[in-house]
């Protein structure tokens, strides 16, 4: 019922365009979409890294598709950090921006585990399910849950439909047990 995070990458890296913007949030997820969905240039990745705070992943890739219309905004982005921001769908919808929201759904403040570590009690950075593609559907957006790389075939029909919507990537992963460079980035911390 969980996927891998990485495989769902590579996989959504080969069904959308190259002509593409990718915009990463800040989280447990970041390295994801930054090591495995290609871009076209220097012009085709926008790191928002404001006081590593998560949340400015939507906003980030609403300017890029803004930026660059001629080219896809997709923007990687964590559970947390889009709950945060998800009333800026209603933009992007409002809008008609057919923008690709892969939300890396792990149930949990990711990054904040490593800070928490295995010591601690972790109920304040876990949470139950979060049902995110009803969440979208509700603000106008396609969405699509994604449990099995199967899933992911229904993002070739949106890309073929001509899209005026954004499309919301509830993808459910595997914990791989957090991010290498979080581990390495919060040695001493």
């Amino acid at each position: 019922e969980l996927v891998d995070p990485r495989e769902v990458t590579r996989r959504l890296n080969e069904l959308l365009p190259q002509q593409r913007v990718v915009s990463i949030d800040s989280g447990n997820f970041m390295g994801y979409p930054s090591q495995y969905l290609d871009v076209p240039d220097e012009f085709g990745f926008c790191f928002t890294q404001a006081f590593q705070s998560i949340g400015l992943g939507l906003y980030t890739a609403l300017g890029a598709a803004f930026a660059q219309p001629d080219r896809l905004a997709v923007l990687g982005t964590g559970d947390g950090g889009f709950l945060m921001a998800v009333h800026e769908l209603e933009t992007a919808v409002r809008y008609r921006i057919p923008l690709v929201v892969i939300v890396y759904n792990d149930a949990a403040y990711g990054a904040e585990i490593h800070h928490f570590g295995t010591d601690h009690d972790l109920n304040a950075v876990t949470f139950p399910d979060t049902d995110i593609a009803s969440i979208a559907r509700g603000f106008g957006a396609e969405a699509i849950t994604v449990r099995d790389l199967t899933d992911l075939d229904e993002v070739s029909t949106w890309l073929d439909s001509s899209p005026s919507v954004p499309l919301v990537i509830d993808a459910k992963i595997a914990n791989d047990g957090g991010s290498w460079w979080l581990a390495e980035a919060f040695q001493g911390h």
